[in-house]
């Protein structure tokens, strides 16, 4: 038995609206990997990158760093009884480039000053000049 024509054009327009939103959630479910991370470390290499400025002797800076996989998670409880975790990425590397960088001294005052800010061991600390 077959369908009249008008049934058959709901059932494909249902079918497609089915599809799409099933593509919308898919894709706001992967499109999602990496963003927080990726935003902590551009917020962490913006400090860097600022802490290295306010040094006597740098005038320019650029910062990268390699967050390792999340260390610590943190759970809070909400107001009506729901809970929120945050996962914190701790930083692995930094390299910074900047004005000053093959000087000792600068280069010695960057490596300290991130390595303690950031809680990183200064071996774990390139600085070059620029």
């Amino acid at each position: 038995m077959k369908l009249p024509k008008w049934d058959r054009n709901r059932w494909i327009l249902l079918l497609l609206a089915l599809m799409g939103a099933a593509l919308l959630l898919l894709g706001g479910l992967l499109g999602d990997r990496g963003g927080a991370s990726s935003d902590y470390a551009g917020y962490l290499e913006e400090r860097a990158r600022n802490l290295c400025l306010s040094i006597d002797g740098v005038e320019e800076a650029e910062v990268f760093l390699t967050l390792d996989e999340p260390a610590a998670k943190t759970v809070s409880a909400g107001m009506f009884g729901d809970s929120g975790e945050s996962v914190t990425p701790r930083v692995r590397g930094i390299a910074v480039v900047c004005t000053g960088g093959d000087l000792p001294r600068v280069r010695a005052t960057v490596t300290e000053l991130l390595s303690a800010a950031l809680a990183v061991p200064t071996n774990r600390i390139r600085v070059a000049g620029k």
